[in-house]
């Protein structure tokens, strides 16, 4: 899935806010013909289907060009092989099953996650923020000074929604990222 920042600028340009099967297909039609991507790729890298998907560079290419940027990197601010990620980054599908992950972000934010797999997580602590002990929630990565995405959020069972049935996301550390996150992964004693 897309970083939700980039699905909101998707959002923010086509007007649109994709509840409807239809959206997806306008916004396939609006890509110029050498840059065009499929509905059902759209889908999966907004989140709206369940497969999962890897996106080749031309696909995050069109998207960018889509958003009015050369490429991708242009348009997300990092290199293909920037250090700098590889340092102050973890994709969340390399974190083993039961381990737990600590994040903290300002003003005095902190979660305790237990990853229960497939780049979901149980909140078990969660201090001055939104989400609560036992949620479950879905996060693709985690890195030091940028925001930390949160999506597919499920209270009590049932995925959390706004007025209009749409799924709620929540970013953490939307202004400064986080500042600190540590993996403790009990298979490694």
């Amino acid at each position: 899935m897309l970083p939700l920042s980039i699905i909101e600028q998707i959002k923010q340009k086509s007007g649109m806010d994709f509840t409807r099967a239809k959206d997806f297909e306008v916004l396939s039609e609006s890509f110029p013909a050498n840059d065009r991507l499929g509905v059902n790729t759209l889908k999966r890298l907004m989140g709206y289907a369940k497969e999962p998907i890897t996106a080749r560079k031309t696909t995050l290419d069109a998207l960018a060009h889509y958003l009015g940027h050369a490429s991708w990197e242009e348009l997300t601010g990092m290199q293909p092989s920037d250090s700098d990620w590889i340092e102050k980054a973890v994709c969340a599908d390399e974190i083993k099953v039961g381990a737990t992950v600590e994040a903290e972000w300002l003003p005095n934010r902190k979660i305790r996650l237990l990853c229960v797999g497939e780049n979901r997580f149980l909140v078990t602590e969660s201090q001055h923020g939104k989400l609560l002990a036992g949620d479950e929630i879905s996060i693709h990565h985690f890195r030091l000074d940028y925001p930390l995405e949160v999506s597919h959020i499920v209270r009590q069972g049932q995925p959390l929604r706004d007025a209009d049935g749409n799924e709620l996301c929540y970013i953490a550390g939307k202004q400064n990222g986080l500042k600190l996150f540590t993996i403790e992964d009990p298979h490694d004693d």
